[in-house]
C-alpha cells in the first residue's frame, strides 16, 4: 500500500478524483483507498482540504518514483517481550491521568495486572465535587480539576494534537476511539474529545483494565515508600505496607507533596524550566472573523482556533498555549488558599467566548538555583493571586487596561465565564518586572497582528500557573528508571511530556521498560 500526500479538494467526494490525477492512473488501478489525515489548507484566499491518503493499487512499485508518494507505514503496535527479573507482586500504577491510563492499560494488556493508586475519586464523584467547586468555591484537596481519575485532562479541551511524530501516536488514538471517542480523531489534524466526551472515555478505559485483571484504588494516595540498597522494596498506602519493586510513578504536575517525600528518600529530582501566565478571552465570533475573514460563517471550519508566538526584548519567549474554542475559563486550584486558572471546552466548542493561555517561559533566572524554588515561585505566586482575587475569585483585567497599568471598572464586549465570580486587579502588581515587560511586549506584537486582539474587549484572568511541572524526577534515558531501581517516572508530573497525548505515550513507553524488565510468569498474589 502507497501513502499519497497533498490530496487537495474542496469537498470529500473529488477525492478520488484527485487520488486518480496525482497517481496519473485510471480507475481501475485503484483497488482500494481510505483517508489517513485531514488538513484545512486556507494560504491562497481559498479554502481547500489537504488529505493524505492510504491507497491500494496496480502497478505499486512504479508510482512510488512520483512526488508525494512513499510507502505506506507499519501503524501496528507491537507489544514488547517480557523480561526475566523477578516481580515481588503485581506493579503498581501511581495516578489515572493519561500517562497512568496507558501505562496501566499496557500492562493489563500484557497480562500484568497492574494496581492503580488514584488519591482522587472515580470520575463521576470528581465531576460532581468539580461542580460545587466551580459553584461555591468549597475546594476538596484531593479532588478537583487537578487530582482524580483522568487527572488534569479530563477537565479540559481534550486536546490530541501533538508535534511528535512519534508511531505510538496511532495506538493512543485507536484505544480512545475504542473507548467511546469518534473516530474523526483518527484523521483530524487538530483532533480534539471535550470535557464531557472525554469523561466516558475515561470510564470505559477502566472498565477495560479490570476486566484484564486490573485494580483501583481511589481516594487512595501514594504516602510513603522503602528502600533498600537502591531499590524500591515497598509502599505504603491505606495505613498498610505492600510488597513493590515496580512502579509507574504518574502523579501529574501538581502533586508536590508526593514528589518532596519522594525527594526525601533520595529519589533524584531537578528544577526545569515552566511557565506562568493569565487566560485571554475573546468573543468566539471575533476569533472567527479575525482568523477566517470571508470564511467566518463556514461551519466545517468554524469555531476558529489560533496559535501565537512572540519573544520579548528580555528574551522571554511567549505563547499562546492551550486555545480553547467556543469554551470556558475555570477554577482550578487543587490547594486551598491557592488561586490557579485554567481552560477546557465541551465537545460541541459552543460556547460563546474562545480562550486560550497565554504564557511567558520560566527558569532559574526569575526564581534561582535551589532545588524546589521554581515550585515556591509558582505556589507564592498563586498565593499573591488568592489575596488579590478573594476566595478563589479570579483576578482580571482588560487587556488594554493592563498595558496602561489602569484597574478595570467594568466589563466591555466581552464577559467572563469564569463561574466562582471575577475581581478586578491590576495584574502588573501579580507579575515580576521581567514577566510583565514579556507579556506587554508580547500583546503589543498580537495587537498588530491581529487587529483587536487586545483592544476588542479582551479579558485577561489570572493566575495560569500549571501548564506543566516546575521540576523533573530524573530517569534513565534508556531503561526510563530513577536512581532508585524499580521505579519509572513518567507523564508531564515528572517532567517528561506536555499535554495528553505526550503523555500518553510516555505512560506506554514507561511500561513497556516495566514489561522488559520484569516476567510476567513469575508474578506473585496476583489476585491480592
Amino acid at each position: 500500500m502507497i501513502r499519497l500526500f497533498q490530496v487537495k479538494c474542496a469537498n470529500e467526494n473529488e477525492i478520488e478524483a484527485q487520488i486518480l490525477k496525482k497517481l496519473r492512473i485510471r480507475k481501475e488501478d485503484l483497488l482500494q483507498w481510505h483517508v489517513h489525515r485531514k488538513s484545512v489548507d486556507a494560504r491562497h484566499q481559498k479554502v481547500l482540504f489537504s488529505y493524505v491518503v492510504d491507497c491500494k493499487v496496480k502497478n505499486e512499485k512504479k508510482l512510488l518514483k512520483l512526488k508525494d508518494v512513499s510507502l505506506t507505514p507499519d501503524e501496528t503496535y507491537h507489544p514488547v517481550t517480557s523480561g526475566t527479573h523477578t516481580l515481588l507482586a503485581r506493579p503498581v500504577v501511581v495516578g489515572f491521568g493519561p500517562a497512568g491510563m496507558f501505562a496501566a492499560l499496557i500492562l493489563a494488556q500484557s497480562g500484568y495486572k497492574p494496581i492503580v493508586l488514584e488519591r482522587g475519586s472515580k470520575v463521576d464523584v470528581r465531576k460532581q465535587k468539580v461542580e460545587t467547586f466551580w459553584e461555591n468555591g468549597q475546594l476538596d484537596e484531593e479532588c478537583n480539576v487537578q487530582f482524580g481519575e483522568g487527572g488534569a485532562g479530563a477537565f479540559s479541551d481534550g486536546k490530541l494534537t501533538t508535534r511528535s511524530k512519534d508511531s505510538l501516536c496511532r495506538k493512543v488514538l485507536e484505544e480512545l476511539v475504542s473507548f467511546g471517542a469518534k473516530s474523526d480523531i483518527l484523521i483530524d489534524q487538530h483532533p480534539h474529545i471535550g470535557t464531557d466526551a472525554f469523561l466516558a472515555i475515561i470510564r470505559n478505559c477502566r472498565e477495560e483494565i479490570k476486566r484484564l485483571g486490573g485494580t483501583f484504588c481511589f481516594d487512595t494516595k501514594l504516602e510513603d515508600i522503602k528502600v533498600e540498597n537502591g531499590t524500591l522494596k515497598q509502599i505504603y498506602f491505606n495505613q498498610q505496607w505492600v510488597d513493590c519493586n515496580a512502579l509507574i510513578l504518574a502523579t501529574g504536575h501538581s502533586a508536590s507533596d508526593t514528589i518532596l517525600m519522594l525527594h526525601q528518600h533520595g529519589i533524584h529530582v531537578e528544577n526545569k524550566p515552566f511557565a506562568v501566565g493569565v487566560r485571554i478571552e475573546h468573543k468566539q465570533k471575533y476569533i472567527n472573523e479575525a482568523m477566517l475573514h470571508e470564511y467566518s460563517q463556514d461551519e466545517r471550519l468554524i469555531p476558529a482556533r489560533y496559535q501565537l508566538t512572540y519573544t520579548a526584548s528580555n528574551s522571554k519567549g511567549v505563547y499562546t498555549f492551550c486555545m480553547c474554542p467556543g469554551g470556558y475559563v475555570i477554577p482550578s486550584s487543587c490547594q486551598k488558599d491557592q488561586l490557579v486558572v485554567n481552560g477546557m471546552s465541551y465537545a460541541s466548542r459552543s460556547g460563546e467566548n474562545a480562550n486560550s493561555a497565554l504564557l511567558v517561559q520560566i527558569n532559574d533566572s526569575d526564581y534561582g538555583n535551589e532545588l524546589f524554588a521554581g515550585l515556591k515561585y509558582q505556589e507564592d505566586l498563586e498565593k499573591k493571586a488568592f489575596k488579590m482575587g478573594r476566595d478563589y475569585k479570579a483576578c482580571v483585567q482588560l487587556a488594554k487596561d493592563y498595558l496602561e497599568n489602569k484597574i478595570s471598572n467594568q466589563f466591555e464586549s466581552v464577559l467572563p465565564t469564569y463561574s466562582i465570580g471575577t475581581t478586578f486587579c491590576d495584574l502588573n502588581d501579580l507579575f515580576s518586572k521581567e514577566v510583565n515587560l514579556a507579556l506587554h511586549e508580547a500583546l503589543e506584537h498580537f495587537e498588530k497582528k491581529v487587529p483587536g486582539f487586545v483592544s476588542n474587549g479582551a479579558i485577561l484572568s489570572a493566575v495560569e500557573s500549571r501548564s506543566s511541572s516546575s521540576v523533573r524526577l530524573v530517569r534513565d534515558k534508556e531503561s526510563y528508571v530513577s536512581n532508585i531501581q524499580g521505579i519509572y517516572p513518567s507523564g508531564e508530573g515528572s517532567g517528561y511530556a506536555g499535554g495528553i497525548m505526550t503523555s500518553a505515550i510516555d505512560g506506554i513507553r514507561s511500561a513497556e521498560h516495566l514489561i522488559e524488565y520484569f516476567a510476567k510468569d513469575k508474578l506473585l498474589n496476583v489476585n491480592k
